[in-house]
């Protein structure tokens, strides 16, 4: 290297110089390169790389060598062996742990049957008979082993002649010549690999049985998943067959539930088979197949007990099992799906058959009436469900499904024969009965209309009978006709008829002639006596006009107008004579309607009215006199008090009975001015009208016994008491009229205006004592503090404030002396309730503000002797309001003097308390002026909580100004 430049001298090649310049720049590109990471470490990772692949090359040689060692189909010893067992697990291949018939079709029951009878007579011999096979092999070749182990092994005196190989033979032979050292190095090593292959054969046994046994178990799984796998080949196998007529797998009954289609055997009885018989028996063969592995033979092949592989655990675990078996599941429930849609069809066209044989009561169909319509109806639809059923489809193959309905059909089939049979009998039965009726109405007509009668009565009957008859005419013919459709319908649905019912059939039909000529000469005989009967008849009618105008003339004389009779016997008279022309005047009601019937012209009924119009008039006005009598009679002479000496007058009713009878004898009078029996009635009302006056004041119900005694006092009469001598004897109004009680009516009124106001007063204060039955105060929970407050008293306050004024006012009346001690007892429960309500609201208001302050710690410790005095109350007040709770009426409460004594003590003392409470803080306030811009409440709350100096975060800005909060 100079200045000018780098030379480059290799040995064998042309020196190189290269100008510093441009060394210079391949030096810089060559520090540039250098710093790239590949080309940095590119030498090392070349040189890694290459040692890598070395020893790979060499690890894999060993790995070949190894293998190749413990390769047993490439040991001689074992070839054959391996060879001749895999010969025998192949024989797996024809052993079939499940199977059946595809071109057989099996009940569910025969199917299982045969699944069994396939393990254990066919599966579970062939595995044992491989087994056997495979059993012999392994104690051959163990056999052949052991002897030449033992063979070797006497064949060597100690393992040292093993180690040496140095090629002197040390027992040479007798008479031949030394043999070379190398040949006798090469036997040495020989033997020694030989003594070292046998030992490792030897050891290799154990590994070559567990060996054996894999092999067997992977047959027998490779068993299993084939027979499942043949499984669900034979249950998918009908799907790609072509052929219509091919029968499927299982057979399946189709029937009838009150839900729905029901299959037999079921889905869940199909996949219960399958699993349960079918795979998990499988399954059971394949777990219970003999295992090499834990013979007893080759148990001294083991240290300790041998493990190997668990099947169940394997085919459990195994997906492809798995995956089969839902395979197996989906395909039973797709082809029951499809199965359900296919009977659909059935279902949809032969269910009304089935739920008309579960609800079709044939006494109750014969035992209401039917019409032949409904009963042809009937026959055609049984008919038409037996023909249906003939033509029914009985077969479907289904996928694994071959769905048979011929049981259904045999069990529906009996039901349209026998309903279509009934249906026939009955209508057997009512074309028998229709006609027999018909017969004998038919019969009795005939008979009818044979008699000719001369009377009219029973004349204008056989007019009656023989217009309705020919009005009937059609209607017999009807009936007729509809049973000759009854006959028909038989003989279309082949029913045989009874003799008896054909010959009574055909009497039907002779009997319709019959009256047919009947009808004609009754018409004949009509024509000939008609004029003769309606002259009789025009006689009749003429004669009982005249006995009603008799009736007319007699009502205005005679007893009937004469007043001084007893009214009861003129009334029965008249009743009597009532009853006579309502009898005259059905009498000629029916002449009328036989007038009509012979088309003249009928009576207009006018002396029939005029008779009843007088008639009923004379006896309304004899029956008021009777009735009046009766009742002035009741009122005045029987008792006026009932045993409990209250008044049984109702005065009101009384008014209003004599103002009605007034009424009806001023419009008799109007009708009638000179009628004597108007006037009595008249008479008799005016008099008794003179005692109404006094019947209104004695019957009177507010008047109790001590009225009844002063009245008794202003007539001087002497009315004994009664027999107890509880309350007075029983007297009448006759019985007080002979103490001259009009001249005292003036007084009577005085006291009978005193017992009104009285009772008045009496019923307020009911009322007001009423009014407080059933009202209570309202106590409910007082936040968390486990006592109650008084809720609303809004209504309790507005009560006892209006009737507080009502009493005074009773107080005040010149008529509240008798009832004068019970309304001042009223009045002072009434001010007692009041005083009470008014204490305990101003003890609660109070004890509310209070409560939350003392219910802090620090301001009892700050205010013993106010704490002290708080509790007191805290416990009057918490038993008051438990009294209050359990008992809430407010009468009730007000009667116990002590609780308003409680109430005023623990009033003083809250008193005394707030007095306490604001000395306090106002020494606060001193103390620290600042607390003047704060409230009493706000105050308390931050002298409450000094263990919480955060507390006085809210209040900064009242106190400070410009703070809002600390930290």
């Amino acid at each position: 290297m100079s200045a000018n430049g780098v030379m480059t001298i290799r040995k064998g090649i042309q020196a190189e110089f290269v100008p510093m310049a441009a060394w210079v720049r391949q030096h810089s590109l060559f520090d540039l390169i250098s710093n790239i990471g590949f080309f940095r470490k590119y030498v090392t990772g070349r040189a890694f790389r290459r040692w890598h692949k070395g020893v790979r090359r060499k690890n894999f040689k060993r790995v070949r060598q190894v293998v190749q060692s413990r390769l047993f189909a490439a040991r001689s010893t074992f070839a054959g062996a391996l060879r001749e067992i895999q010969a025998a697990v192949a024989e797996l291949q024809n052993v079939h742990f499940a199977w059946a018939n595809p071109n057989h079709m099996y009940s569910l029951q025969e199917y299982g049957e045969l699944q069994v009878q396939t393990r254990e007579q066919k599966a579970k011999p062939a595995l044992d008979s491989i087994v056997d096979k495979i059993q012999k092999v392994l104690e051959r070749l163990c056999r052949e082993v052991q002897a030449q182990a033992v063979l070797y092994q006497d064949s060597i005196r100690n393992a040292s002649e093993l180690e040496d190989i140095t090629g002197v033979e040390l027992f040479q032979g007798g008479g031949g010549r030394p043999r070379p050292m190398v040949v006798i190095k090469q036997e040495k090593l020989e033997r020694a690999a030989n003594y070292a292959r046998v030992m490792d054969e030897l050891s290799q046994l154990g590994i070559f049985v567990r060996l054996v046994d894999y092999l067997f178990v992977e047959g027998v799984m490779a068993c299993a998943v084939a027979g499942v796998e043949g499984l669900l080949a034979l249950l998918t196998v009908h799907k790609q067959q072509t052929d219509k007529q091919a029968k499927a797998l299982f057979q399946v009954f189709v029937s009838f539930e009150p839900k729905g289609v029901a299959f037999s055997p079921n889905e869940a009885a199909i996949l219960n088979e399958l699993n349960a018989n079918a795979l998990e028996g499988i399954i059971s063969v394949a777990q219970g197949a003999p295992r090499l592995l834990f013979m007893r033979g080759y148990a001294h092949l083991f240290e300790g007990k041998p493990s190997g592989l668990n099947t169940l655990n394997i085919l459990r675990n195994m997906p492809h099992l798995t995956a089969l078996r839902a395979a197996i599941n989906q395909t039973v429930i797709d082809d029951f799906s499809a199965a359900r849609e296919a009977v659909r069809e059935l279902d949809i066209g032969y269910r009304k058959i089935w739920d008309f044989g579960r609800t079709w009561d044939p006494d109750a169909y014969a035992a209401q009436p039917r019409s032949l319509s409904e009963i042809r109806r009937d026959l055609v639809l049984q008919r038409n469900w037996k023909g249906s059923l003939d033509r029914m489809k009985t077969n479907m193959a289904i996928g694994c499904l071959q769905l048979d309905a011929k049981p259904l059909r045999a069990e529906l089939a009996p039901i349209t024969a026998a309903a279509l049979e009934r249906i026939k009998l009955l209508l057997l039965n009512m074309a028998r009965q229709a006609t027999l009726a018909l017969l004998d109405d038919v019969t009795a007509r005939v008979q009818m209309l044979s008699a000719h009668p001369t009377q009219l009565d029973e004349f204008v009957n056989y007019m009656v009978l023989h217009t309705a008859q020919l009005d009937d005419r059609k209607l017999l013919s009807s009936q007729a006709g509809q049973v000759d459709d009854m006959y028909e319908s038989l003989a279309a649905h082949e029913q045989k008829v009874p003799t008896a019912d054909q010959v009574k059939h055909d009497d039907l039909t002779e009997a319709l002639a019959a009256f047919q000529v009947q009808l004609t000469e009754g018409k004949e005989f009509i024509a000939d006596h008609k004029e003769e009967e309606l002259t009789t008849l025009n006689a009749n009618v003429t004669a009982l006009n005249e006995e009603l105008q008799g009736i007319i003339a007699s009502l205005h004389t005679d007893k009937f107008v004469d007043a001084k009779l007893d009214p009861d016997e003129v009334t029965a008279d008249l009743e009597a004579l009532l009853q006579h022309i309502s009898g005259l005047g059905e009498a000629q009601a029916l002449y009328n309607q036989y007038l009509t019937l012979f088309e003249a012209p009928t009576d207009d009924l006018s002396t029939l009215m005029l008779a009843e119009k007088v008639a009923n008039s004379r006896y309304q006005l004899w029956r008021s006199v009777r009735d009046f009598l009766e009742q002035s009679h009741a009122w005045t002479e029987e008792p006026i008090l009932d045993d409990d000496g209250a008044v049984l007058l109702n005065v009101e009713m009384v008014r209003q009975e004599v103002e009605d009878y007034a009424a009806k004898a001023y419009k008799a009078a109007k009708a009638n001015k000179d009628d004597p029996v108007v006037a009595r009635l008249k008479d008799i009302i005016d008099d008794f009208k003179e005692l109404l006056p006094l019947v209104e004041e004695l019957g009177n119900p507010a008047l109790q016994a001590r009225h009844w005694h002063e009245i008794f006092d202003i007539i001087k009469a002497d009315i004994p008491p009664t027999e107890t001598g509880e309350g007075l004897g029983p007297f009448s109004i006759r019985h007080l009229l002979q103490y001259d009680l009009l001249e005292q009516l003036d007084k009577l009124q005085v006291v009978g205006a005193a017992a009104s106001k009285e009772a008045a007063l009496e019923k307020a204060l009911i009322k007001m004592q009423s009014d407080w039955e059933g009202l209570t105060l309202r106590v409910v929970e007082y936040k968390d503090t486990e006592t109650y407050v008084v809720g609303g008293t809004d209504e309790v306050q507005s009560l006892l404030d209006d009737q507080v004024v009502k009493t005074q006012a009773m107080r005040a009346s010149p008529f509240i002396k008798p009832l004068e001690a019970g309304v001042t007892s009223w009045e002072r429960l009434l001010l007692a309730a009041q005083e009470l309500l008014d204490n305990w609201l101003t003890c609660q208001a109070t004890w509310q503000y209070l409560e939350p302050i003392f219910s802090s710690p620090d301001i009892i410790k700050q205010m013993p002797e106010e704490g002290e005095k708080f509790i007191q109350v805290d416990t009057t007040w918490r038993d008051v309001m438990e009294a209050a709770h359990s008992t809430p009426n407010v009468l009730a409460l007000a009667k116990d003097p002590e609780r308003l004594i409680r109430l005023e003590e623990a009033n003083k003392l809250l008193e005394e308390i707030q007095k306490g409470l604001a000395a306090y803080l106002e020494l606060k306030r001193l103390a620290f002026p600042r607390f003047f811009f704060l409230s009493n409440d706000e105050i308390l709350e931050v002298l409450s909580e000094t263990k919480d100096p955060t507390r006085v975060q809210p209040h900064l800005k009242k106190c400070f100004e410009g703070i809002d909060k600390l930290q």
